[in-house]
């Protein structure tokens, strides 16, 4: 084979990968089995066209991705002194291959601006997808099935809804698009938002929007316009509040279930959490530095409750106690610097880039204080796709 054949073949394989990279975005917020089928296709066409050898190029340019591969390998490593069966353990760290292929997304993505763009729309586009059968199962249109107006857990939707939100907004705000342009996207922010509040029943999300939302006027808006922005976004919560039984149920809720929590004996969302960050808490006290093992929070904190009325689980729903739990405070402190580097790398893209990028990273960090977000495969690799496509350097 010639050497101008081999590099033709090579392009073809990067471009066959980056397509594969922007199916997996689109159906990240719609299908986990269509999420990782082309997740495969595009790791296997990177390696096939020699991705390996970008790696070097790719860790000076993104450190973060790094620290990715190391905190994935801490994970491996915690393989070796994990008290349950390696299978259970390996089932565990297979939720977090996101971390894995950091690397691979970010070097897929620096074959240009293009493949950057495609992979952000790809993904806005399957959120949108998300909300229009949303919105078709709310009107008796479309059969959601058990998860209610939805495809999706009514968290992950949820989830997905504040980030459409934030981000449709960004684009009507953006001097890049034509008038027309910029109404559909507030159309669309818009839609999400009602979708958010009015139709999904997700507290994490309705959560996270709030973040987002006060990110986006700090983005925008000098201080004092800021404060003013604040007031009128609170009126327009309590808007919300007084005309739509979903948010004003779902809040009272949360209102009552901590009022009423009473530790070890709550069976309630919230009261229920109280409890495992406790345990995680006490876990944590046992084995500081490198965890409990990978895999094992459900054996060691269900051997911690016993005698107690403290519901069982497998995940204390909060990713810093669960990975703390795991792989210790070198685990918790890994996944901090992987997210500080990335706050450092951002100096060096565009303005909106980067706040894209804050919302991202505020979206996980917010949505993980109430469940365990790179654990979930959807939230997760949003998180690396997103985080990828805006950080990716090159061509």
């Amino acid at each position: 084979m010639s050497p101008v054949t081999t590099e033709h073949t090579i392009k073809r394989l990067q471009r066959g990968g980056t397509a594969s990279l922007c199916l997996a975005c689109f159906f990240t917020p719609l299908s986990t089995s269509l999420l990782g089928l082309f997740s495969i296709l595009a790791v296997a066409a990177w390696i096939i066209s020699g991705g390996l050898l970008d790696l070097p190029r790719q860790f000076r340019a993104n450190p973060s991705s790094l620290i990715a591969l190391l905190l994935f390998c801490l994970m491996a490593g915690a393989l070796t002194y994990s008290p349950v069966d390696p299978a259970e353990g390996f089932a565990t760290l297979r939720k977090y291959r996101e971390l894995l292929l950091m690397p691979v997304v970010f070097s897929l993505l620096s074959m240009g601006s293009v493949q950057r763009q495609r992979a952000q729309l790809s993904f806005l586009a399957g959120c949108i997808v998300l909300m229009t059968i949303s919105y078709l199962g709310y009107f008796e249109l479309f059969d959601t099935g058990r998860y209610g107006y939805s495809i999706v857990y009514h968290i992950t939707h949820s989830f997905f809804m504040a980030v459409l939100g934030f981000w449709a907004i960004h684009k009507a705000s953006s001097k890049s698009y034509q008038s027309w342009q910029k109404y559909v996207w507030l159309v669309v922010s818009g839609a999400a938002v009602i979708n958010l509040f009015y139709i999904a029943p997700g507290r994490t999300g309705m959560f996270v929007f709030c973040c987002l939302a006060l990110l986006y006027l700090y983005q925008r808006l000098s201080l004092i316009k800021w404060f003013v922005a604040i007031v009128l976004f609170l009126a327009l919560l309590f808007g919300a509040y007084q005309t739509s039984p979903n948010f004003s149920d779902r809040v009272d809720e949360a209102i009552n279930e901590i009022a009423d929590y009473e530790s070890g004996k709550s069976r309630t969302s919230i009261g229920q959490r109280f409890d495992w960050w406790k345990v995680s808490l006490q876990l944590v006290g046992e084995k500081p530095l490198l965890g409990h093992g990978a895999g094992s929070f459900e054996t060691a904190h269900n051997q911690k409750i016993i005698n107690s009325r403290i519901t069982p689980t497998d995940n204390p729903h909060n990713e810093y106690l669960f990975i703390t739990t795991q792989f210790g405070l070198v685990g918790l402190l890994l996944f901090l610097l992987m997210i500080a580097l990335q706050l450092q790398e951002a100096k060096g893209i565009g303005v909106r880039d980067r706040q894209l990028l804050h919302g991202v990273l505020l979206a996980l960090l917010a949505g993980s204080l109430m469940n365990s977000l790179l654990f979930d495969s959807q939230q997760g690799h949003f998180y690396l796709f997103m985080s990828g496509a805006l950080l990716a350097t090159g061509d």
